[in-house]
């Protein structure tokens, strides 16, 4: 939903006559901590074919993760829309280790937003950043049980915490456009 999110605001911050160059104005402290949040990330799922071992330690890499977001978002904590991103953050880290390391997919979700195809991965426990909700699954309604089905053009399944970061970057890119023209103008 990052990119989703990043395309969207982009697209309304322009119709609301904003400057893309007013992003290059968002206060980030600390940078390095959100890129290797987001690199262990990628690393634990495009990597896991070639490592194996990465399925045994996935819940710590998907701890230290979070621990790199979590430091990014302190050093930002001035910035009210890093604060929405925050709650998002925390809503899915809550989920994600009530449930042993990795987020629960709502098998009637994927299905319902036209994603059979991901379904017998998940049903194998193979992925290592989600498994398959099942009755055991603690705290469902943080889960990725939320749907954005077609006409979307990437439909997918999101969880609470994922619509408040969408919204959080979503603010914050967009204000950034819009304030940049204001300040060319003043």
């Amino acid at each position: 939903m990052i990119f989703d999110s990043l395309g969207a605001s982009l697209i309304y911050g322009l119709i609301r006559r904003g400057k893309i160059s007013g992003i290059a104005e968002i206060d980030i402290k600390k940078p390095i901590f959100f890129i290797l949040g987001f690199a262990l990330e990628f690393g634990v799922l495009n990597l896991t074919d070639r490592f194996p071992i990465i399925m045994t330690y996935r819940a710590y890499i998907h701890f230290l993760d979070y621990l790199m977001l979590f430091f990014g978002l302190w050093y930002n904590r001035h910035n009210k829309y890093m604060m929405i991103i925050t709650v998002g953050i925390i809503l899915n880290f809550i989920v994600i280790f009530a449930n042993g390391g990795r987020m629960p997919v709502s098998l009637n979700a994927l299905k319902e937003a036209g994603l059979n195809n991901l379904i017998p991965t998940l049903q194998k426990n193979i992925v290592p950043t989600h498994q398959a909700m099942t009755s055991a699954t603690r705290l469902k309604f943080l889960a990725d049980v939320l749907v954005l089905p077609k006409p979307y053009p990437l439909p997918k399944t999101f969880s609470i915490g994922d619509l408040f970061i969408a919204s959080g970057i979503f603010l914050m890119v967009t204000n950034a456009m819009v304030k940049g023209v204001k300040r060319v103008h003043s």
